[in-house]
């Protein structure tokens, strides 16, 4: 099995991420850089058909102008993944542990860069409840 390091953003890059993080894993050149939900859950499908799997995720929240709008109702410290218009990279997440789940892999190492705390909440609450259950 080969691996790649797989980032989830609308618009920012891993680099303009490293600005805000302090995590040199962002400096790096060697990310896969995705846009949207749909493009994240074809690169990972292709890529594992492939025989290519994401050593390393970095998930942002925010995918498309609604889900800012959404999260500047409250100030970024609450989101309702069901009243999402589009898929966000809550979403991105949940297709992903699913997909490890069904094909019986170890998740990769999980990051999410996102500057929507309430969203990032929601995504870590949900991989948790993921790992709590694997366990």
């Amino acid at each position: 099995m080969k691996y790649y390091q797989l980032f989830l953003d609308d618009v920012r890059n891993p680099k303009a991420v490293s600005l805000y993080k302090q995590n040199p894993v962002y400096t790096q050149d060697n990310w896969v850089v995705v846009r949207t939900y749909e493009q994240f859950i074809g690169l990972v499908s292709e890529n594992f058909a492939q025989g290519l799997l994401p050593s390393l995720v970095s998930f942002d929240h925010d995918l498309v102008k609604s889900h800012y709008v959404q999260g500047v109702l409250t100030n970024f410290a609450s989101f309702d993944e069901n009243k999402a218009s589009s898929p966000t990279g809550w979403h991105a997440l949940a297709w992903f542990l699913k997909f490890h789940q069904v094909n019986d892999l170890a998740l990769p190492e999980i990051l999410f860069h996102s500057k929507n705390n309430g969203g990032v909440s929601n995504m870590k609450a949900l991989l948790d409840e993921y790992n709590n259950f694997k366990h």
